[in-house]
């Protein structure tokens, strides 16, 4: 099967898709289009029954649709059927397949048996693009509807009418065969609003439905973009009939009308920025219908496009999966982060105001460690911040950090308590082990935060057994001191070590990655282990220059790639490379003390970057680790300490 991504400028690869294979690509690249092998035939609509059928999706009820539907019989178990059979001269607008109702599919499939003599293209546009642009010209509008959502009013007929867009009739559209089963199927749902008209019509309004949608992710791939996901301007451009009008189709969630010009405007947009694709006999187009809006042009001659949509996918049985010590893995709910962000509280200036304004910012994760030595400042900005009522404590997800002197059994839950004790908590999140590196203990009356030296100032290493560490750090999730436990700067040899002991598994693992480290082999090792990878100096060298750790050459700010991408979205090259590190599935770690560049370096969610532009970042990679224990303490504290080799 050859494979082309439709929204990127990409040759076709061949490949078998299975379930898994499927998922992800789909996920990535939003849009396919899938053609028999050069020489085979054009698939048939057999093939493409079978192959959706292979793909173990839910079954999708049509139920809520506006368009006539003719089934198609297949020997395969899914429903295909004709795709809108609107009239050819009539242009079908934008619009996520049944995203007037409250669950719309999540994967979409056309197949053409039959394309038209000119015309009748199926064109695709990508929401998150819609959503930019109505967010940057029409911020109001896009406020409202994040606030209330909308509303569809549509009058449907008693028996299909072939000659409307929208012509499917109320028994169809609910998948009733008795007005008494239709009205107990309506009055199920809660905010519908429903009458019958003298004509024997039925008029529904629906029950207000999210229109601007976050996508954060889809098992386990980050997409975290916001989508224009609505049927708004399908409704006002489409929704025309004898029965209908289209201007009075669509308003706010709290019955506000809409302003024509701004859906004009939006409509417009999509016309001028769509991608359009002429069919050929036996192509299959495959969609992520949470993230992609399509369409329909005008055409003439026949045309025989069908389609078939579905849920989420079916897990089974006989999929397993093993992490590298061997043991199988059926918990990756630490892949599911809903915000990507992380707040770091290294090296803060003002620790209490800068945490403070970083939750006003909309920040919910946070980063600390005993050994930035700002824990009781950081501690007041975050109880402030619950105090003023800006957040709840179950809003935020702290981390802190184990330090290296304090590795054995019975210093392990003393450093915890000191932990909280600053930071003013009951309970953290996520506890970390800071370092794969033991340490001469230092007493907390003594000096804290320890650092990397003794009371002499020399850095002694001791001898540890790193699986009584962590069995000590189990016993803190049994007491409640932390939700989570978890690792940084291990590398796959050190998780193997730990996960060939654990009673907890470690749901996190915190280490230096960015264009210049870009870790693939690691970052695979540990997310096929279900362990999420968060990520400190997503922005390279920057953050090294000033402790002589890195030089000017080393700023990724300034290198020609991110600067290009940078320019072409009319982003910083921070949000490029935040951007690029959310696309990898991490959790990157950044900061700042600027209320406004804080805010800055959370607006990414209006954009993604394509394969290519991934690919071009991907290869600045020189293995390069600025945060290194094998250089830094050599040459600070006279202590050769590897960890990374």
């Amino acid at each position: 099967m050859r494979i082309t991504r439709l929204f990127e400028s990409s040759t076709a690869s061949s490949e078998n898709i299975n379930q898994e294979r499927f998922v992800e690509i789909v996920a990535k690249h939003k849009a396919l289009l899938l053609q028999s092998d050069e020489g085979s035939d054009p698939f048939s609509v057999e093939d493409f029954a079978n192959f959706t059928e292979g793909l173990r999706l839910e079954k999708y009820e049509y139920v809520g649709g506006a368009a006539p539907r003719r089934l198609i019989p297949v020997k395969a178990n899914v429903e295909v059927f004709t795709a809108n059979e609107a009239p050819p001269d009539q242009l079908i607008p934008f619009h996520h397949e049944l995203a007037q109702v409250k669950s719309p599919p999540q994967y979409l499939f056309f197949y053409c048996d039959l394309p038209s003599e000119t015309g009748g293209e199926t064109a695709l546009i990508d929401s998150t693009l819609v959503y930019r642009y109505v967010a940057e010209t029409f911020p109001a509008f896009v406020d409202k509807l994040k606030a209330h959502g909308a509303r569809y009013k549509r009058i449907l007929p008693s028996q299909d009418d072939e000659a409307s867009p929208i012509g499917r009739s109320f028994y169809n559209a609910y998948q009733v065969e008795n007005k008494a089963d239709l009205e107990k199927k309506l009055n199920s749902i809660e905010g519908l609003e429903y009458e019958w008209t003298a004509e024997g019509n039925l008029e529904v309004i629906t029950e207000p439905i999210p229109a601007i949608r976050m996508v954060d992710q889809q098992h386990n791939h980050g997409i975290y973009q916001w989508t224009f996901n609505n049927s708004v301007i399908a409704a006002f451009r489409g929704w025309q009939d004898c029965r209908n009008d289209r201007k009075q189709s669509v308003c706010f969630g709290n019955n506000d009308t809409m302003d024509a010009d701004v859906l004009e405007a939006i409509a417009t947009f999509m016309d001028e920025n769509k991608v359009s694709y002429k069919w050929k006999k036996g192509d299959i187009f495959a969609l992520n219908n949470r993230l992609v809006m399509h369409s329909r042009n005008s055409y003439t001659g026949h045309r025989r496009v069908y389609a078939s949509m579905f849920g989420d996918t079916i897990c089974s049985d006989s999929v397993v999966k093993r992490d590298g010590v061997g043991e199988v893995v059926t918990d990756v709910s630490a892949l599911n982060v809903t915000d990507p962000l992380t707040f770091g509280m290294w090296r803060l200036d003002e620790p209490e105001k800068t945490v403070y304004n970083a939750i006003q910012a909309g920040y919910r994760r946070f980063d600390s460690a005993c050994d930035y030595g700002n824990e009781a400042l950081t501690g007041r900005g975050i109880r402030r911040a619950i105090a003023e009522g800006i957040v709840k404590r179950e809003d935020l997800y702290i981390t802190t950090k184990l330090w290296n002197t304090y590795h054995s059994e019975k210093h392990v839950s003393l450093a915890l308590k000191k932990c909280l004790e600053d930071l003013g908590l009951d309970y953290v999140d996520e506890f970390l082990i800071h370092f794969p590196i033991s340490m001469e203990f230092v007493p907390f009356d003594k000096k804290y935060p320890p650092e990397w030296t003794n009371l002499d100032g020399n850095m002694v290493l001791v001898k540890n057994d790193i699986n009584a560490t962590w069995r000590a750090m189990e016993e803190l999730v049994d007491h409640g001191l932390t939700r989570f436990i978890g690792l940084s700067n291990f590398n796959c040899q050190h998780l193997r070590q730990v996960l060939s002991v654990a009673r907890i598994r470690p749901t996190s693992l915190q280490v230096e990655c960015h264009p210049h480290l870009s870790q693939g082999i690691l970052l695979r090792f540990a997310r096929e282990a279900g362990i999420r990878v968060s990520a400190f100096s997503p922005m390279g060298g920057a953050s090294y220059i000033s402790l002589d750790m890195a030089t000017k050459d080393d700023l990724l700010f300034e290198h020609p790639v991110v600067l290009g991408i940078s320019d072409k979205y009319k982003k910083t090259a921070a949000q490029i490379l935040l951007r690029w590190a959310i696309q990898r599935n991490t959790l990157p770690i950044s900061k700042s003390s600027r209320l406004e560049r804080m805010k800055e370096n959370r607006n990414l969610f209006d954009f993604y970057l394509t394969t290519d532009e991934m690919s071009s970042i991907d290869s600045l990679n020189k293995n390069r680790r600025y945060n290194d224990p094998g250089v830094f303490c050599e040459a600070g504290m006279g202590t050769f300490c590897p960890i990374y080799e």
